[in-house]
């Protein structure tokens, strides 16, 4: 770390989460610093370093501030936010700060960040060779019944036209409770890793929360200014269904036993 950032003082170095792409790491109490595991992981903080910078003067909480960047080999250093994850955190006005931060967020236009827009239809084609792939790893570790079920929802999910007339826009991709940082007094501090940033669904920004969090995540839509098209709701079911099919193939490709079994368990749950 001191060969790649030599006016970076260390005193300490300890490694924080367990994220699925990075190695991450507190320095001093004062730093975070993000170290990809492979080639994709990689590719994916070179995007955030380009795209952060950007994006801070859009949106209206905290996002990463990179200060310290490397290519070779690919690191990223930020000032360390403060706050507990949004699961841990006390009630407060967050979920209201939340809802205005996406609604913010969804408003950039994408070339705006470097992105570029694409159209409900162009990522209806990627999402059918990402579950037909998702499929192939999840399916025959089904049951024949847990089977079809699961064979239906895909169906439905990618051939219902109704399903793919929204206005995409620039997501986080990955906006779990843990990326959510709250203050001490409920205010919401700042949004963490965006590796998935792309532009897509609006969906994707709020189906965890309306179903493991509804009563924060049913406040973050109101403010956002509620469902933006008639098949928001239905999209979000299907978006949190296929959620844990994502850990099953994180299992598989790492070798991971615990993420293949705990993943299976979310998909037969949300079968349901």
């Amino acid at each position: 770390m001191q060969r790649l950032f030599p006016t970076l003082v260390v005193r300490s170095f300890a490694p924080i989460g367990s994220g699925w792409t990075y190695d991450t790491y507190d320095v001093n109490g004062e730093w975070i610093v993000q170290l990809p595991r492979s080639e994709y992981a990689a590719e994916r903080l070179e995007a955030q370093m380009a795209l952060l910078p950007q994006l801070s003067h859009e949106v209206s909480a905290l996002i990463p501030a990179p200060a310290f960047t490397s290519t070779d080999p690919p690191a990223m250093v930020y000032p360390k936010l403060g706050g507990l994850p949004a699961d841990e955190a006390s009630d407060g006005l967050w979920p209201e700060r939340l809802g205005r931060f996406l609604y913010d967020l969804h408003m950039v236009p994408p070339e705006f960040v470097g992105l570029r827009a694409v159209t409900p239809e162009s990522i209806r084609d990627e999402r059918r060779i990402e579950c037909a792939r998702l499929a192939d790893l999840v399916l025959p570790r089904l049951s024949a019944t847990e089977r079809a079920r699961a064979e239906s929802l895909l169906e439905t999910y990618l051939e219902d036209d109704r399903l793919w007339v929204f206005a995409t826009c620039v997501t986080h991709g990955d906006l779990g409770p843990e990326h959510v940082l709250v203050a001490e007094g409920g205010d919401l501090v700042g949004v963490l890793d965006w590796e998935e940033t792309a532009v897509g669904d609006p969906v994707a920004d709020f189906a965890w929360w309306l179903h493991e969090m509804p009563e924060a995540g049913e406040r973050a839509l109101a403010t956002y200014g509620g469902a933006p098209d008639a098949s928001f709701r239905i999209r979000a079911r299907y978006a949190y269904a296929l959620m844990p099919w994502h850990e099953v193939d994180y299992g598989i490709a790492t070798d991971q036993e615990s993420f293949v079994g705990s993943g299976l368990d979310g998909v037969r749950a949300r079968l349901s």
